[in-house]
């Protein structure tokens, strides 16, 4: 056969279904098989001739490129997987094998250019992606367009990484972070001691035993703007060294709303009415009736007619003359006494009359009271019969006392405070966007509802005052470091007639807030320098500076108690007994987060039941004529029950 017939020989293959699976996964796996062209002799030995272009199913054979002829029957296997071959299974089902050998075979001729012939078989159902070898990989590896790409994505992998790196690192140091506790201070420890008017040798030992933190001072009213001379001076750094050996602060009450007739101001305003002294008053002319405006201090109106043919305003008696506040000059005549007061040594100063710091200059006459609030016993001669707006709670307030707590933060490096002696009644008149500027405020009715003493609804109405008051200053921020307010417990020896000196004491050193009252309150009422020296660790402690506050009345509303807590900290419940009877059960068992049980750690000096230093339930007897049963009933040798107080420890957390 000449070169071209065999050149145009072409395979036709039919018919190759019945190839076996594992032959054409081997071939996948092995080399491949190649062929050579056919020559004459290997046709005729074949069984070809030259011209053949098919073969027959189950006949064709095809020489092996070693040139080694195949058995008999393995070329058909080769192309068809052998068939089935069930001569050796008795059941005449197929084999795996078998089954496989039935699947679709692609058979591929591929020529070559020296006319060698391909053929390229493979199972269809078993085609799979295996990807380039790495002989085919390796011809694109350096490529400029994948060494780029595989360098601009190793650059950004790491660039990425890093930004993530500093970005956690950012994220550490700029995220909020939980604020630690602002440490009390001095005068928020407390308690502060009211002094008399003079200053008794006797007094110091008793001050100290009772932990004062500090002591009020009242500087004589007329005295105020006379801290200059040496006789004011003297007093107070009298006081100041006294009391600066034992480490107890000063602190003085002053009287800031007038100034006397001997006042350099207002001689100055006197003597030349274009002065800016002039200014610092309320005038009026004398052929004008001025307004109705009472005096505070003495019956009639509060105007007084001057050698200057003009009424001056002086609400506060005789002799007594205002400043309007509202002028620069008058604030620094405050601001002055301030700094003088500051320099000496005092840390702490209230102010009287805070109401009436500003007046309204141009106001006229004043209403009477809403019907609602007024006095039904007073009449129009009667300062309580009139509203007052004119000359009391103006607006500009907030921003006076900003300013002058402002100047007492400063010129102490915030170790002074500026407060009130009155309950301030109105607090939203006195703030500034949001912040309370008086630092230790005193507001609310605690004092006056301790000092009604028993009533049938007294426990009730006491908790409720108590939340009130905290509700309502809680609401403010302080100009301090403080994050709220601290309010001022103040009580004296009239708050004791129904309330015991020792229960009352209990019951307030531990509510949040700063007690003050007269050293008699203590001495006179045989509270013991133990009973107030165990009260004060109970203030050092986290529950109090900074625990929870909750109030609650007993089942009956008969008793009032309230919590401190902090989590991680021992906690104390507090308990005051209001009830007038003999027997009286109170019954706190409902109280949400507190242990059934609580460890007695101390009592009033009145409770005297013994035995109370082990664990009681919340429900349990607070006294009766008889002896102590069997706990957890308690018994107490008296008639009378009211003014009792108990803490106990709760070693609980306030989650």
């Amino acid at each position: 056969m000449d070169e071209n017939a065999r050149n145009s020989t072409k395979l036709d293959i039919e018919g190759v279904r019945q190839q076996s699976a594992n032959e054409a996964l081997r071939t996948e796996s092995e080399r491949k098989e190649s062929y050579r062209k056919l020559g004459e002799p290997d046709v005729n030995r074949n069984g070809f001739d030259g011209v053949t272009t098919a073969c027959t199913q189950n006949s064709l054979r095809m020489p092996r490129e070693n040139g080694t002829g195949a058995k008999d029957g393995e070329e058909e296997r080769m192309l068809n997987g052998g068939g089935l071959d069930t001569s050796n299974r008795g059941d005449g089902e197929p084999t795996e094998k078998d089954k496989l050998a039935q699947k679709e075979v692609e058979v591929k001729f591929i020529p070559s250019q020296n006319g060698d012939a391909r053929i390229d078989m493979e199972l269809e159902a078993q085609q799979v992606l295996t990807g380039m070898t790495k002989e085919e990989l390796m011809k694109y590896a350096n490529d400029p367009f994948w060494v780029r790409l595989r360098w601009l994505l190793f650059v950004l992998f790491w660039a990425l990484w890093g930004a993530m790196l500093l970005g956690s690192f950012y994220i550490i140091y700029d995220a909020p972070k939980c604020a630690a506790p602002v440490p009390l201070s001095w005068w928020q420890e407390g308690p502060l001691v009211e002094l008399g008017s003079e200053l008794s040798a006797e007094q110091l030992p008793d001050i100290e035993r009772y932990g004062a933190k500090g002591v009020i001072y009242h500087l004589p009213a007329d005295e105020t703007y006379f801290i200059h001379t040496a006789d004011v001076q003297g007093k107070v750094k009298e006081l100041v060294s006294t009391f600066g050996t034992k480490n107890i602060k000063v602190v003085v009450d002053i009287t800031p709303n007038f100034v006397t007739r001997n006042d350099a101001m207002f001689q100055e305003a006197l003597q030349q009415p274009d002065s800016a002294a002039h200014s610092a008053f309320v005038w009026r002319e004398t052929g004008l009736k001025p307004p109705n405006w009472l005096s505070i201090a003495e019956e009639g109106n509060a105007w007084k007619n001057t050698s200057i043919n003009q009424y001056v305003l002086s609400q506060f008696g005789p002799d007594r003359f205002d400043l309007l506040f509202s002028e620069p000059i008058a604030r620094d005549k405050l601001k002055g006494v301030l700094g003088a007061l500051l320099e000496l040594g005092v840390r702490g100063i209230r102010l009287a009359n805070a109401k009436h710091l500003l007046i309204n200059r141009d106001g006229g006459d004043e209403a009477p009271m809403n019907l609602e609030e007024a006095d039904k016993s007073l009449t129009h001669t009667d300062y309580g019969f009139w509203a007052h707006k004119e000359t009391t709670y103006r607006e500009g307030l907030g921003e006076l006392f900003h300013e002058l707590t402002d100047f007492v933060h400063k010129q102490t490096d915030g170790e002074g405070f500026l407060s009130v002696t009155e309950d301030i009644l109105r607090p939203e008149v006195f703030s500034v966007n949001g912040t309370l500027p008086i630092d230790a405020p005193l507001y609310g009715n605690i004092e006056f509802d301790m000092r009604e003493g028993s009533g049938p609804d007294m426990a009730r109405k006491l908790r409720h005052d108590i939340e009130n008051a905290y509700r309502t200053i809680n609401g403010f921020r302080s100009l301090g470091e403080s994050e709220k307010p601290w309010l001022q417990l103040r009580y004296d020896r009239a708050s004791l007639e129904h309330v015991p000196a020792s229960e009352y004491t209990v019951f307030h050193f531990l509510l949040p807030g700063v007690p003050v009252f007269p050293l008699d309150v203590l001495t006179s009422g045989n509270v013991s320098h133990e009973l107030v020296e165990t009260l004060e660790k109970f203030r050092a402690t986290p529950s109090f500076q900074h625990g929870l506050f909750n109030v609650y009345n007993d089942a009956n509303a008969s008793a009032i108690a309230y919590t401190r807590l902090k989590s991680g900290n021992p906690g104390y419940f507090v308990v005051l007994n209001l009830a007038q009877t003999e027997q009286k059960t109170v019954d706190f068992s409902g109280i949400d987060g507190i242990g059934s049980e609580l460890t007695v750690v101390l009592t009033s000096q009145n409770y005297a039941v013994p035995n109370v230093g082990q664990k009681y339930r919340l429900m349990q007897y607070l006294c009766h004529r008889d002896l102590p049963s069997s706990p957890p009933t308690y018994r107490r040798k008296s008639s009378r029950c009211g003014g009792l107080a108990l803490i106990t420890g709760v070693n609980i957390s306030d989650t």
